[in-house]
């Protein structure tokens, strides 16, 4: 139970993606669906690619229910545990309930999953057909929302959860020295072989460069670019940029991109953890 984009194909619902265009839908089963459909094994999972106009419906699947009698979202389903996300829009309110504040006006909150009541999936439909959008707020997701800039609860606290998996502020990059180069070609040599060795390990990691965008905005992908206060990494969806997360090293903005694509590809199955027995140790050679 989480929160999920969904679609239906030929009468049949599938997990799904949008992206790189507006117009481009992906779809995704667990298991292998029928020869004729013509979908494609990838890890983990089968693909498909569509446009809009050839699914029945697509629409988000929103479990929603009550926490500490205040509406919430559940974002992914940890077992045990629940990830939420309040629903309401007093910033105050959500401190007092024990959300953080992970971006402007988006508040978040892991709890036992028994703290979470009358849960009901609601479903929300999506277009088929796209329209030039009116404006950008008419083109965001319903979730992050973001109801006022003003709202700051400060940092987030510390949840003990492993660097890949906490927010990257909390993470800070090691620094670096200034190195003359009179035109700047020291600065772009770093870039390069930064964005190669990221590469790299998304390789290593059977990370499919369709889930990332480096230095452009793809829709559907998540996106590194450069900016004019430092480097931002986001979630290019439906027109908008969502969850961003703005760093003012480049090497920290990467170390988080490969932390969110390497998560998703633990969750996903795609990318399975070493478990190691008690006391031995792992030597590269």
């Amino acid at each position: 139970m989480r929160y999920r984009l969904m679609a239906t194909y030929r009468g049949v619902p599938y997990e799904a993606g949008v992206g790189p265009s507006g117009a481009d839908v992906v779809l995704f089963a667990a298991c292998p669906p029928p020869e004729e459909l013509g979908f494609e094994p990838a890890t983990g999972h089968w693909r498909k690619r569509v446009i809009r106009a050839e699914v029945d419906a697509l629409w988000e699947s929103r479990p929603v229910g009550t926490f500490r009698n205040e509406p919430c979202m559940v974002l992914d389903d940890l077992g045990d545990r629940l990830h939420i996300a309040y629903l309401g829009g007093d910033a105050g309110l959500a401190a007092s309930l024990g959300y953080w504040q992970v971006d402007r006006g988006v508040f978040e909150l892991l709890t036992p999953r028994d703290e979470v009541s009358g849960l009901i999936e609601e479903r929300i439909e999506k277009p088929l057909r796209l329209a030039p959008p009116a404006s950008p707020a008419a083109t965001q997701s319903s979730y992050p929302y973001h109801p006022d800039p003003s709202l700051d609860l400060g940092p987030a606290p510390d949840l003990g959860l492993d660097p890949l998996l906490s927010p990257a502020s909390a993470v800070p990059a090691p620094p670096r020295e200034a190195v003359p180069d009179g035109g700047g070609r020291a600065a772009r040599r770093q870039r390069v072989q930064t964005r190669d060795i990221f590469c790299e390990l998304a390789d290593l990691a059977a990370i499919p460069r369709t889930a990332y965008a480096l230095e452009t905005e793809t829709e559907g992908a998540l996106c590194l670019i450069q900016g004019p206060d430092g480097f931002e990494v986001f979630m290019a969806m439906d027109g908008a940029r969502h969850e961003a997360r703005s760093f003012p090293d480049e090497e920290a903005a990467y170390f988080y991109l490969f932390g969110v694509l390497a998560a998703e590809a633990v969750r996903n199955g795609a990318l399975l953890p070493a478990v190691a027995p008690a006391g031995a140790r792992h030597e590269l050679s």
